[in-house]
């Protein structure tokens, strides 16, 4: 009998141990946020997931536990072999992030909403963490895929005649992202019942930015996909039916802001700014990348070579507005267009997806226009 009672109260004691272990588990950690949008919040964690396809970067709230190095962006694996067989290996500067690889998600007291990040024409998908991670340490994940067809690896091959291998332009005609973005909202059901994010996201309360081509992806989707509540084109893209903010840069050679005159909705230009400013990629040099390893070469498409150049230089420091622009000779320093943009990114989608906040307001700084 003693066996018997001893057996039982075991087993309520196992119990009650695994009960308790599983109420810490799931005990929520409050989101505490800085009244300055533009300030960074919780300590946020980042994954690689490869699912249907689609290689993706997930960026998201993680615990106050977290430790580890903050993790930099790494673009040389984004140089295919068959480029480096012909320059050499390449060494590319990192891209500092506040992200700390694999960290405890936090968990939320209630699903966080998503948003989904589209990359621009030769970027990719970790081209933009000052936006994404300051969104994930906001309280929301943050979802950004590769599009092939249009990134760094698919267009660094084509600045060689003839073209190295890999070299794909598909993206220059068509938007292949469109359909990458639809599958990766795809997923976020199936994410939100099991997995690392089981409870955590809510797949119904979803946004969609993008930079540039990823702009225009972000329109594009908005108008076709009533799944998205609340679009954040920025450096490309229009106003549709959904709710928009469209972020422009008044100084931007290859998507003048001009065509948004008129338009309804939310428009912050950003005065002196570039079309560079809403990615990370200045921070590469990639003309000094370009002196350095294609300077002086015979196997060169100079046409590609000047179109990339171009696009590679505008909105960065040392390089010059384009004169058509009168904008003076610099652009406005990224010290100062970046909390701009970190922003208006916040209240946007605050207002938007979690319904706090004013929203956009106005007169907030002397460069928005």
């Amino acid at each position: 009998m003693s066996g018997i009672s001893g057996g039982i109260l075991g087993g309520i004691a196992t119990w009650l141990l695994l009960a308790c272990t599983a109420e810490e588990k799931a005990a929520p950690e409050p989101l505490v946020l800085p009244d300055d949008p533009a300030a960074a919040g919780a300590p946020v964690g980042v994954r690689t997931v490869e699912e249907a396809g689609q290689v993706m970067e997930i960026w998201y709230p993680a615990s106050d536990s977290s430790s580890g190095p903050a993790e930099a962006g790494d673009f040389d694996p984004f140089i295919p072999d068959s480029v480096t067989a012909l320059i050499g290996t390449v060494d590319l500067p990192d891209v500092p992030t506040l992200a700390i690889r694999d960290a405890p998600l936090r968990v939320p007291e209630a699903p966080y909403p998503v948003i989904l990040f589209s990359h621009g024409f030769g970027g990719t998908r970790i081209q933009s963490t000052d936006v994404t991670v300051h969104l994930a340490s906001r309280g929301y994940v943050v979802v950004a895929a590769d599009h092939p067809g249009r990134t760094m690896r698919d267009i660094v091959p084509c600045l060689f005649d003839p073209p190295a291998e890999g070299c794909d332009l598909s993206g220059f005609g068509a938007d292949p992202a469109v359909e990458d973005v639809q599958t990766v909202a795809d997923l976020l059901p199936g994410w939100a019942d099991s997995g690392f994010f089981a409870g955590a996201i809510d797949p119904e309360t979803l946004g969609l930015t993008g930079h540039s081509a990823g702009a225009s992806t972000t329109t594009s989707v908005g108008a076709v996909d009533s799944r998205f509540r609340a679009l954040l084109p920025m450096a490309g893209g229009a106003v549709g039916a959904t709710p928009t903010l469209i972020m422009s840069g008044t100084c931007d050679s290859f998507i003048p802001d001009s065509g948004q005159e008129g338009a309804t909705g939310e428009i912050v230009r950003i005065a002196g700014a570039g079309h560079l400013a809403f990615s990370d990629l200045c921070e590469l040099d990639l003309s000094a990348f370009a002196e350095e390893y294609l300077t002086g070469r015979d196997d060169l498409n100079g046409t590609v070579l000047d179109l990339l150049l171009q696009l590679a230089t505008d909105g960065c420091p040392g390089f010059v507005p384009a004169e058509e622009l009168a904008c003076g000779d610099t652009f406005l320093p990224l010290a100062t267009s970046d909390p701009i943009i970190r922003h208006y990114a916040t209240v946007f989608f605050d207002q938007q997806l979690y319904g706090r906040g004013d929203g956009v307001q106005y007169g907030v700084f002397a460069e928005v226009e």
